[in-house]
């Protein structure tokens, strides 16, 4: 594969030339999405970043997703709508490429979509193109780099893939596109992220910036230099794998790697009614990679998402780990952060040599009286134990609210399914 397949993909591959699963895909993902940017902007900090946009990059007739009503240029709906989609770290994923394909393209692609008054159809054939080029860049990269970086580095190049489609660009126009966004991309050390958890997080909000940019650039003769496709032995397997079918919904708003334990302790809590003031250990045996997850009494929103502790804890004493345990109400809990001391971590050679395809843990509680295992668990959503559509929904109407009615989802959701309105439909709720 090298950069002008992945043109000639960008340019001319459609939904419908796909298998029908990959159609109910996109689909869910633009949903889940949407209901993750709603939440987002709910979350303490972007704020920050939808300032900043509508102080320095308005000018400009694009949907912000706060339901403030604002328009500012497409690239700060792109910038903004990313950090809210982003912010609960509840949004879609990708085990292989170990990142966020939907939130750094979905933003973009639909800030493209109203700038143009594209159809639902075309905005969907454009997110479907810029995520299947955004998970194989980020499998480039990573192979030629031999370096883990996050979401931003690669979902530039998507969100780039899925705006020239939308601006029509001539195959010229598109490949610099693609070139000056994979160059440009940001650099997103992830496990620096991690391990020090701040709002940077993946870099997805300004991945998606930067693929916008790199579009707007190339239309106007801005010239690129090929991309990572032209050095990595990525085989051409476009047509062929759909990526968007492979990729993971979360049932809850933190990092992947630890949502195995606390589905883990969820189940354990609910079969056995366990007593959290009786427990005096929470043992997790994981893959190494999740042992970083560290902190144990997180001061920000983003220190609980990126806690393997945290959230087993929340689990075990709300039984539950939802956006309200971001809060600071939360984080000070007592019960909580003296339950966050109990949790202790071992890596599991076997669960190691797993990841990254699979992100799993076994969990063993020990109380007073008993001792109660879990089985290898691997959390829900993912493609062996996918979300039922109505979990989806559910999921959805719980971010949507109290933004908007939960009676929101389901016009989304028929929204998406006709294709030849207009992409301004989607965005009535937020306008």
């Amino acid at each position: 594969m090298n950069t002008g397949r992945a043109v000639e993909f960008a340019q001319s591959a459609t939904i419908a030339d796909a298998p029908d699963d990959v159609e109910a895909h996109v689909k869910a993902r633009v949903l889940d999405t949407l209901a993750a940017i709603t939440a987002g902007y709910r979350q303490a900090g972007v704020d920050i970043v939808r300032q900043y946009a509508r102080a320095h990059l308005d000018g400009g007739k694009t949907t912000l997703l706060d339901a403030s009503g604002d328009t500012v240029a497409v690239e700060g709906a792109a910038l903004a709508n990313g950090v809210a989609a982003n912010a609960l770290d509840i949004d879609d994923g990708h085990r292989e490429v170990k990142g966020h394909p939907a939130a750094v393209v979905v933003p973009p692609a639909l800030a493209a979509a109203e700038n143009v008054d594209a159809s639902i159809q075309e905005f969907l054939n454009a997110v479907f193109v810029g995520y299947e080029l955004a998970v194989r860049i980020g499998l480039a990269i990573h192979a030629v780099d031999d370096i883990y970086t996050g979401t931003g580095s690669w979902g530039a190049l998507g969100a780039a893939a899925a705006t020239a489609r939308l601006f029509a660009f001539s195959p010229e126009q598109m490949a610099h596109a693609l070139g000056v966004a994979e160059y440009h991309a940001p650099r997103t050390p992830i496990m620096r992220g991690v391990e020090n958890p701040g709002m940077t997080k993946d870099g997805i909000g300004w991945g998606a910036y930067t693929g916008v940019v790199s579009a707007q650039l190339a239309g106007a003769g801005f010239t690129g230099s090929g991309t990572v496709f032209d050095e990595a032995s990525v085989g051409d397997t476009l047509g062929e794998v759909f990526h968007v079918t492979k990729g993971y919904l979360k049932p809850y708003p933190c990092c992947r790697w630890a949502q195995p334990g606390v589905e883990a302790v969820l189940t354990l809590v609910s079969r056995y009614d366990i007593d959290p003031e009786s427990v005096e250990s929470v043992r997790i045996a994981t893959f190494e990679k999740a042992t970083h997850l560290q902190t144990r009494q997180p001061a920000t929103p983003e220190d609980a998402q990126y806690s393997y502790a945290y959230p087993v804890a929340a689990a075990l004493t709300r039984e539950r780990f939802t956006q309200a345990e971001h809060a600071e109400s939360a984080r000070t809990d007592p019960e909580i952060l003296a339950a966050t001391e109990r949790v202790e971590f071992v890596v599991d050679d076997a669960l190691d040599e797993q990841f990254p395809g699979e992100c799993l843990a076994r969990v063993t509680v020990e109380t007073s009286e008993e001792t109660y295992r879990s089985d290898v668990t691997r959390s829900r959503g993912a493609r062996d134990a996918p979300l039922s559509v109505d979990v989806r929904l559910q999921k959805a109407r719980r971010l949507i609210s109290p933004t908007f009615s939960e009676a929101v989802v389901e016009r989304l959701a028929d929204t998406l399914e006709r294709e030849s309105a207009s992409v301004t439909r989607l965005l009535a709720p937020w306008q």
